[in-house]
Formats: C-alpha cells, sequence, structure tokens
C-alpha cells in the first residue's frame, strides 16, 4: 500500500504525541529513582540505566511509526513490543510505587527544611534495612521477569482452542460442521501484516467449513484494511465462506471505509445484514458495533436489530449471531438463535493461570472468555489475536475451532 509519511518536526509538534511523551518520561524518571535507590552497587546501577535508554529508544520508535502513517514492521516483534510491556510494567506495578516513595522523599524533605533540624530517619539495623531492599529488588526483578515472560507468549503462534458445541435439534446437515472463529486482530497498531499472515495459515490449516471474524479488524489507518487482501487468499477454498462483522475499534477508526474495502475481497461483511446460506440450513445474523450499550445496562437492552437487514431465517435453520461484545445473551437466546459468537474482551487480557473466568474483564462483563450456555443455546466469547499494550498473562491469544454436535 502507498505511504504518506510525515515529518518527524510534525510528528513532535504534536500536542497529543507530546503529552504522550511527557507521561510516559516523567512516569520511567520515577521508576529509574527507584530502581536505582534498591540498587546498591554502581555497577547494578548503570546496567539499570542502561536498560531505561534501550526499553525508552524501543518505545519512541514505535511513536514514531505509528505517527508516520506506516503499518508495523519488522522492529514489531523485537524491539516495539518489549519496549511498550516495558512501559506497561512501570505504568500499572513500579510507577505507584515510585510515586509514594517520591511523596515520601519531599515530606522529609520539606519537615528538614522548616524545622531547621536534621531529619530523623528511624534506625531499622543494617540486616532489617538490607533484607527490605532485597525483597523490593526482588519483587521488582519477579515482575520483570513475568513481564518478559508475558511478551515472549504473546508473540508466539496463537493455540487453536477446540470446542464440541452440542445444539438441540440441530439440522442433521451440519453435525460435525466446523467454525473457525477469529477476532480482535487489531492490524496496524497491536498486530502486524507477519502476524495476521500466520494466523490467517493456521485458520485455513484447521479445515473449517465456515469462518468468521468478529470484529476489531483494523486499528488507526482504514486504508490498512487493504492488508487483508494477500493473508485471505488462504481462506479462499473455505467452502461457506468468511463472513465478519465490525467492532469498536474498527468505529475509531473508519467503519464505512473498512466494511468498503473488505467486502467482496475475501471476506463478506456482515453489517447489520442477515443472509441465509445456499445450500445449508444456516442463517448468519451481523450486528454492527452498538458502541453506546454496555452488558452492565441489562439484558433487555443490550441487543439492537431493528437496523438488521436482508431475507428471514428459513423455517428448520440454524441461526447463528456474530456481534462484536457479549452482551445481551439471553435476549439473543429468546430471539431464535442457537449459537452467539462475540470477542471484544481479549479474554481480559490478564488472568489468573488456574481459572479463565477470573479475568480482568470479568468486572465488567458477565461472559468475559469462552463457551457458555447449554444445549438450547450457546455463547462463545473468543480471547482474539492482539494485545492492547502489546503485553498478555496467560489470557493467551487464540483461534477458536467450533464442532456442531447434533443432540
Amino acid at each position: 500500500m502507498d505511504l504518506d509519511p510525515i515529518p518527524i518536526t510534525r510528528l513532535l509538534l504534536s500536542h497529543r504525541a507530546l503529552l504522550i511523551i511527557l507521561l510516559c518520561l516523567s512516569g520511567q524518571a520515577l521508576s529509574w529513582r527507584l530502581w536505582l535507590k534498591l540498587a546498591g552497587r554502581p555497577g547494578l546501577r548503570r546496567l539499570i540505566s542502561l536498560l531505561f535508554i534501550c526499553f525508552n529508544l524501543g518505545w519512541l520508535h514505535f511513536l514514531v511509526v505509528i505517527y508516520s502513517g506506516r503499518p508495523l514492521g519488522p522492529g514489531w516483534a523485537w524491539l516495539d513490543r518489549p519496549s511498550l510491556a516495558w512501559q506497561l510494567l512501570h505504568l500499572l506495578f513500579i510507577l505507584p510505587a515510585a510515586l509514594v516513595s517520591a511523596v515520601f522523599g519531599l515530606v522529609r524533605f520539606f519537615s528538614r527544611h522548616f524545622s531547621g533540624r536534621p531529619a530523623r530517619t528511624p534506625d531499622l539495623g543494617t540486616g532489617r534495612r538490607d533484607f527490605l531492599k532485597t525483597a523490593a529488588a526482588g519483587g521488582l526483578l519477579g515482575l520483570t521477569g513475568l513481564v518478559c515472560y508475558g511478551v515472549f507468549r504473546q508473540g508466539r503462534p496463537p493455540g487453536l482452542r477446540r470446542q464440541t458445541v452440542p445444539i438441540r435439534g440441530l439440522p442433521t446437515p451440519l453435525d460435525g460442521f466446523v467454525i473457525a472463529q477469529v477476532t480482535d486482530i487489531h492490524l496496524g497498531l497491536w498486530f502486524s501484516l507477519t502476524e495476521l499472515r500466520r494466523a490467517i495459515s493456521l485458520t485455513a490449516a484447521a479445515e473449517p467449513h465456515l469462518v468468521v471474524i468478529t470484529g476489531d479488524l483494523v486499528d488507526r489507518d482504514p486504508e490498512f484494511a487493504r492488508l487483508y487482501y494477500e493473508p485471505l487468499r488462504s481462506l479462499a477454498g473455505v467452502p461457506h465462506g468468511v463472513w465478519g462483522v465490525l467492532g469498536n475499534h474498527d468505529h475509531y477508526t473508519g467503519p464505512e471505509r473498512i466494511a468498503e474495502l473488505l467486502d467482496g475481497h475475501g471476506l463478506n461483511m456482515l453489517v447489520d445484514r442477515r443472509v441465509n446460506l445456499p445450500g445449508l440450513p444456516l442463517t448468519l445474523t451481523g450486528l454492527d458495533d452498538q458502541g453506546h450499550r454496555r452488558s452492565w445496562l441489562g439484558e433487555a437492552e443490550a441487543l439492537d436489530f431493528s437496523a438488521v437487514s436482508g431475507p428471514p431465517a428459513r423455517p428448520g435453520d440454524l441461526n447463528i449471531l456474530l456481534n462484536h461484545r457479549p452482551e445481551g445473551f439471553l435476549q439473543a437466546l429468546g430471539a431464535g438463535f442457537k449459537l452467539y459468537l462475540a470477542g471484544h474482551t481479549h479474554g481480559g487480557q490478564y488472568q489468573a493461570p488456574w481459572d479463565s473466568q477470573a479475568n480482568l474483564a470479568a468486572v465488567f462483563f458477565k461472559y468475559s472468555s469462552g463457551l457458555y450456555g447449554q444445549e438450547d443455546g450457546w455463547l462463545n466469547v473468543c480471547r482474539g489475536l492482539a494485545a492492547v499494550g502489546s503485553l498478555r498473562l496467560w489470557a493467551w491469544p487464540e483461534i477458536d475451532i467450533l464442532t456442531l454436535k447434533k443432540v
């Protein structure tokens, strides 16, 4: 695709870019000060300073790429993604401790200045002081190691999560029918073309009968939708096609242009549209993202089918709903849908290793990750591919392979 890069001077004069740079570098300076306080040896202090320089150069490179209008390049996996995870580590975990340390330092300074007396420092004893410093340094290093593992694992190929979905009254021709669900790709901001090619190849290798993409296809520039053309050729042999809906990030980017570029170029867009698949007792309904509604507003208000166009579902068809957000499940069941496919949550992006339901998204969404329901109707919430901020922990990227079974 043609690129229209902007001059670096315009990047540096961008108010939004300057604000991001100042906020992140201020946080890094506070965190660097905390790390140096915990590092006693001069050699270790020099190593910490070198790490801060390297990771911040990588993050600034990512910012230049974003504001220059270019898609993510080869440096994304090895330079930009670790640097962004480094920023996220400090923002979520280390910066709060650094702020507390800085506030106590200011309190001690002003106390000494206005009282005219030397500041009194509690005598913790050499052994106890060394233990506390070692424990704090160990905790910081442990968090750093955890983030390194998360970045490495996020960069690996997505997993194929295979599920059998038993449906009461499933039409006989659909017994054993395989659907591949892909979601939350965020191409152009959190996902690269190289990673997209790999994910699409894995999807094709699973030999599904139908592929659905449930939103957040493109970030930052709607023209990046053109990057899908070549990878989607791998899915040209899928018997019943590739179908997609838009997500909230598509709406932030340019929904009309994204749908225009993708529809008919290896992907059939269902933007508030219903279609009866020829030669198969299956009806697909795709909702446009209804971002002004949220699942915590109540099941009855979550979904709006009034704008949906297309022929009504044929008698005896399996009705499948595609929607980016996993909301209104009971409403969808009441509307006759037997299978509801959604994404949006990224599986919480951070979850407990022992329980996929103990994740960050569960705070906001009743249905946050995996398969929910029973034989009369199911909702599948796919964790998707990309990670906002480039970091996941245990909510690893996935492509869902769903096999329908008649019961």
